[in-house]
């Protein structure tokens, strides 16, 4: 299949295209210039497979829990896309994406994003199904979730730093965390491919990033600052 997929749940941007066989992907970890370098990106990732937006057959991205502008940001660039071309767009969650290469990983796996604020955006799975439904918390409430006796991997872009958090509050949980993360953009060509082949909908025109955590603005807003 003909596909783009973008992954902007974390501070760290990545952008895919595949033309059947052939895949290129591009990363950004740029700050705020990601909204300048976004539709190059795409632009230059398309073009690396040798595709225009109107030959996809597809747009997947990760729908969140993640960054407020990154989730705004493949929104707007995959529904514009959409638009343009009639081509789908394919929300899936952010942690289900990043712990979808482990779904055969014999224990516990918890999939994270920093939320700064010592929060995470966190989800526990026990043998690929899910224990713990996504929310906004912290270390030591996962911690408190979490069995000694089993082994607990940890995945997603931060695990590295929850990992560090959970040590503090348990030294003997059996954590693995693994030095590189799989790419989440071959996670979702993979689930947005068995979303198609089960006839799921695509998003909606009114589908937007799902977001645990009100934005700064919003706070202000409500507390009259």
């Amino acid at each position: 299949m003909k596909a783009l997929v973008v992954d902007a749940a974390s501070s760290c941007m990545t952008i895919a295209a595949k033309n059947e066989d052939i895949k290129a992907s591009l990363s950004l970890d740029m700050g705020q210039k990601q909204s300048q370098k976004l539709l190059p990106a795409i632009d230059y990732v398309l073009s690396q497979v040798e595709l225009k937006p109107a030959d996809l057959d597809y747009t997947a991205l990760t729908s969140g829990p993640g960054t407020f502008t990154g989730l705004r940001l493949a929104f707007s660039a995959l529904k514009a896309i959409e638009l343009a071309g009639n081509v789908p767009v394919y929300g899936i969650p952010s942690l289900d994406a990043y712990a979808f290469p482990f779904s055969a990983f014999d224990g516990t796996v918890v999939s994270v994003i920093d939320a700064k604020k010592d929060q995470f955006f966190a989800v526990v799975y026990e043998s690929g199904k899910t224990i713990s439904e996504a929310e906004d918390t912290t270390a030591e409430k996962v911690a408190k979730k979490l069995d000694a006796s089993k082994k607990i991997l940890l995945c997603g872009p931060d695990a590295a730093v929850f990992a560090e958090e959970l040590k503090k509050i348990n030294p003997n949980l059996n954590l693995t965390v693994y030095p590189s993360q799989p790419l989440c953009t071959e996670s979702l060509f993979t689930i947005a491919e068995e979303m198609i082949e089960q006839k799921k909908e695509p998003l909606a025109d009114y589908d937007g990033p799902v977001y645990l955590r009100k934005s700064e603005a919003e706070i202000k807003l409500e507390s009259g600052n």
